[in-house]
């Protein structure tokens, strides 16, 4: 089936929608529903653009949480790279966080969506141009739901819109997530080298001293997140067990009480994606586990010098490993769990096949647990009570596909924000300029203001003084802005009110 159509026209901005492959196509008021078939053939939507008037012209896409900007310029930005023609691409689940692209002028728009796919089945998002005057969304994709509408207003009123979406049809929304907490401080306790700077004869145990620190400046309720506490950052995973060099399990867990004394939560570290290849020889069950390519080879990657293999999420026995190692932290006190599947290749399988499910079912397991879960990009798929915004520095593959950053516009994570309601978010703070939601929760990662791991050594109980002391000052001067802005908000319905109201002479009325 192959159809086009105007969708949008106005005298700054044309849009036409282009659809070929199996679907069903239904209409509910003021909504287009695409419902793409099941089946071996992929579906290519084009949504063209015609830009009539370059300064009012926009876009927003899901490359990663969002990134948004002028159409005019999405041409110049194509220009500048190599293989341009090519343009660029983001995948869902991995580098897109959900399937919405808006476009829009100054009055008007239209908004194209996909519902959330639980099966995380791939579709790659493409953005082309051939001249200035010319954008076009590539979007292909296999069995999913789509809706059309157009809007009315400016770019946050695409995004009410949005939420009207989601609030009338029937839309697979995550639970919300209950706030987590202000800050997030970061411990590597063995560094990449095997490096330890630890003293030997607190271990563990000097966790303790820094969550001292952290309720001297932040009080209670913050999160301590560690890494490196088993044989090092990206060493020998998934053996997570607790070091022996620093007092091992009970050592830990002994901490981990410290720690709760001091009024904060502890998280851990686990990664989904790469296991150690002497472990994996090793380990049947983990051999059955490795990443196959389209050939049938084992992937590979490489982190701090050394080879790992990439696992993939959709085997169980590879999901009952990443349960059974964060059981062993959950039994000795630990209240969340950093899962983290970043790598240095979007690793998808062929478009339309299942891929996201496998990190939803060990999401999943690891919460029944009691714990709180934490990841780094979001998606409308996953069900963590907080997400690390993406990197922001710009990584893109030799095919185009963008692995971190933006390339045409800026970062506005507003985009999945309104996609996918009752998130919190954690942000470093280097990242003070990123737009959000007034209404969204937002955590602080306390970074490391040398840049690079937060690794403990013999000035870090010094840094964390100044950054921690820093955090807070900001923190008491923002919630004194929010009260100042609340209170002048009632004083201005009160005075609204008084005009309503007329006044009375309470002598004539005696």
């Amino acid at each position: 089936m192959s159809s086009e159509s105007v969708i949008y026209h106005s005298d700054d901005l044309l849009c036409r929608l282009h659809i070929d492959g199996a679907m069903e196509v239904t209409r509910s008021g003021p909504l287009y529903v695409f419902r793409i078939l099941s089946g071996a053939q992929v579906c290519m939507m084009k949504l063209e653009a015609e830009i009539n008037n370059p300064d009012s012209c926009w876009y927003w896409w899901p490359n990663h949480e969002g990134e948004r900007g002028l159409l005019s310029q999405v041409h110049e930005g194509l220009e500048s790279l190599e293989n341009r023609t090519r343009g660029i691409s983001v995948v869902y689940p991995v580098s897109a966080s959900c399937r919405t692209i808006i476009l829009g002028d100054e009055k008007a728009g239209i908004i194209l969506s996909a519902m959330p796919d639980e099966k995380g089945r791939i579709s790659q998002i493409t953005v082309k141009s051939k001249n200035a005057g010319r954008v076009e969304f590539q979007v292909k994709t296999g069995r999913s739901c789509w809706i059309l509408t157009q809007y009315q207003g400016n770019r946050e009123d695409a995004l009410q819109w949005i939420t009207k979406i989601i609030d009338k049809v029937k839309w697979p929304s995550l639970e919300k997530a209950e706030p987590c907490g202000n800050f997030l401080l970061q411990v590597g306790l063995i560094g990449p080298d095997y490096d330890c700077m630890v003293p030997v004869e607190k271990g563990f145990l000097v966790l303790k001293d820094i969550a001292g620190v952290m309720k001297k400046h932040l009080g209670k309720g913050n999160w301590l997140h560690v890494f490196g506490y088993a044989h090092g950052h990206d060493i020998l995973y998934p053996d997570y067990k607790p070091s022996g060099f620093m007092g091992g399990t009970e050592r830990l867990k002994e901490a981990i009480r410290e720690v709760h004394k001091k009024g904060q939560k502890v998280s851990f570290y686990l990664n989904l994606r790469i296991a150690d290849q002497s472990l994996v020889e090793n380990d049947f069950s983990l051999q059955k586990s490795v990443f196959l390519d389209s050939l049938g080879k084992k992937v590979e990657e490489r982190n701090h010098e050394r080879d790992f293999y990439v696992m993939n999420p959709d085997c169980e026995g590879w999901q009952d490993r990443i349960v059974e190692e964060a059981r062993r932290l959950v039994d000795l006190g630990a209240d969340g769990l950093e899962l983290n599947y970043r790598g240095r290749r979007a690793l998808m399988v062929p478009l339309g096949e299942q891929w996201g499910d496998g990190i939803r079912k060990i999401m999943t397991r690891i919460k029944d647990m009691g714990v709180k879960v934490w990841y780094r990009g979001g998606t409308d798929i996953y069900p963590a009570d907080w997400l690390e915004m993406s990197r922001e520095d710009l990584v893109m593959e030799d095919d185009g596909h963008l692995y971190s950053g933006c390339v045409l516009g800026e970062f506005d994570p507003r985009l999945y924000m309104t996609m996918v309601p009752g998130r919190q978010y954690l942000l470093p703070l280097s990242r003070t300029d990123v737009p959000v939601l007034d209404d969204a929760p937002v955590m602080r990662d306390l970074e490391n203001i040398m840049g690079g791991l937060f690794i403990y050594n013999e000035e870090y109980m010094e840094r964390i003084e100044m950054i921690l002391q820093r955090a807070a000052e900001e923190y008491a001067q923002q919630e004194e802005e929010a009260v100042k802005k609340e209170l002048s908000t009632a004083n201005a319905v009160v005075d609204e009110l008084e005009e309503s109201i007329p006044s009375m002479d309470m002598n004539e009325q005696s």
